[in-house]
């Protein structure tokens, strides 16, 4: 449908934004009815499990390639199935939920900071449009308010948030580049199977709380399936599509997204708020994105022609 890989990969990149924004009208149900390490294994578990449904035979054909690409699947495992939601829930323990929002969305600076170090050089309006995203980003979470950023303070909390979303940056990176013959499903289901077995250390601790419980509910099995089949299963599929086709810094800038998909997502279905605040932030993010896309003056006919 899309000739150009960047387009393909930005559509890969926001239908990811898409459903990962739903996560969390999801997680606002599940508050109180299942605890946060049970529900990440829980989900990851469904994934799994849905992804030996039809991935196994693949994965057999391919794993001769597979074994020379463990290193990068055992670290995006590591940082995206083990690291990154209990460094989440672990940093919402002490600090608070505005200081976590501003956090999670320098991901994409990270992204474009790490490809830098690393000699890929990125272009003048991918950092132009990053830094327009950032702000509507950090107008949104501060509800338009400079006072709420003045006064923020920080905790070890936001230690482990940042660690959460360097992890992230340094997992889209490590996946930008895929060996011929080696699938996503392949690299989706090796990485989700290690994820989960380092993920264990971190249940038993949850399960070792006397606070820790599980209610068996219909919201609950709906907010596991939800988040088994479509954040970790069919979203990590689509980003890590996204990142092949488009790049991690191109992706990386429409996550910017996140916030304002999450308020809208809110706002449609659990009633909460909208304003002026979410229209400017908007107009930013999403100003943000497509300046970022605009391809530099000089590479802008050979980036035709090569399409």
């Amino acid at each position: 449908m899309f000739k150009s890989r960047a387009v393909r990969g930005s559509v890969y990149a926001l239908l990811t934004t898409v459903i990962w924004s739903g996560n969390f009208v999801v997680a606002r149900l599940a508050v109180g009815k299942i605890s946060p390490m049970s529900l990440g294994a829980a989900r990851w578990l469904v994934a799994l499990f849905a992804l030996c449904c039809f991935a196994l035979p693949k994965l057999k054909r391919e794993w001769p390639v597979a074994k020379k690409f463990m290193p990068q699947i055992l670290v995006a495992g590591l940082t995206a199935v083990t690291l990154y939601n209990p460094l989440c829930y672990l940093g919402a323990a002490t600090t608070s939920a505005i200081n976590l929002a501003l956090i999670s969305v320098t991901t994409p600076i990270f992204i474009v900071i790490i490809c830098s170090m690393l000699g890929e050089k990125q272009p003048t309006n991918t950092w132009i449009g990053c830094t327009i995203a950032l702000l509507g980003s950090i107008y949104l979470v501060s509800d338009g308010q400079l006072s709420r950023l003045l006064a923020l303070q920080f905790a070890f909390g936001d230690i482990l948030m940042l660690g959460a979303a360097v992890g992230f940056a340094v997992y889209s990176i490590v996946l930008r580049k895929v060996p011929e013959g080696l699938s996503q499903s392949t690299i989706l289901t090796l990485m989700v199977f290690f994820g989960l077995i380092m993920l264990i250390p971190f249940l038993m601790w949850e399960w070792s709380q006397p606070t820790t419980h599980i209610e068996f509910s219909g919201t609950v099995i709906f907010s596991v399936l939800y988040t088994g089949i479509g954040n970790s299963l069919i979203a990590w599929w689509l980003w890590n599509l996204a990142l092949e086709n488009a790049g991690p810094a191109r992706a990386g800038m429409i996550y910017y997204g996140l916030p304002l998909l999450s308020g809208l997502f809110g706002y449609l279905f659990i009633g909460e708020t909208m304003g002026m605040v979410h229209l400017v932030s908007g107009i930013l993010i999403v100003g943000g994105i497509i300046w970022s896309s605009r391809a530099p003056k000089a590479e802008a006919v050979p980036a035709e022609a090569a399409q």
